[in-house]
This record gives C-alpha cells, structure tokens and sequence, in this order.
C-alpha cells in the first residue's frame, strides 16, 4: 500500500458519533472535535507525503552522485 493510499484509507473512514437526542451544545462540540481531528489527520497525511517526496529526491540525488563519481 504506497502513500496515497494509506491516506485516503484513513480519511475515508471517520466514523461520526450517534447525535441523536443530544442538546445543541454537546452536538456542536462534537461537530468542532470532528473537524479538528479531520484537520490535524490531513496535516499528518500531507506531512508523510512530503517526507515521502523528499526521501525519494534524497535517494535520486545519491543515486545521481554515485553515477557522476563513477564517470570521474
């Protein structure tokens, strides 16, 4: 499972409290807690997608370096 997929994996499947018979207050505070751990889960899917992105330029640039040595 590359990245991306792990990241849809997680997004796709927040599960939603039951609200039913709750007073509006505790139905927004849930609403705000939602939205707040879809956010801080998005940060953390765009975080190891970019540690991904730059562990594959740090190894393209080895890569790069060791056929330039090679050349001499």
């Amino acid at each position: 499972m590359n990245v991306i997929e792990r990241t849809q994996h997680r997004i796709d499947h927040m599960r939603c409290p039951a609200i039913e018979g709750l007073d509006s207050d505790t139905v927004h505070m849930l609403h705000q807690s939602m939205v707040q751990i879809v956010q801080m889960r998005r940060s953390i899917e765009r975080i190891e997608l970019q540690v991904h992105r730059s562990r594959c330029a740090a190894y393209e640039s080895e890569d790069l370096l060791r056929r330039l040595r090679e050349r001499g």
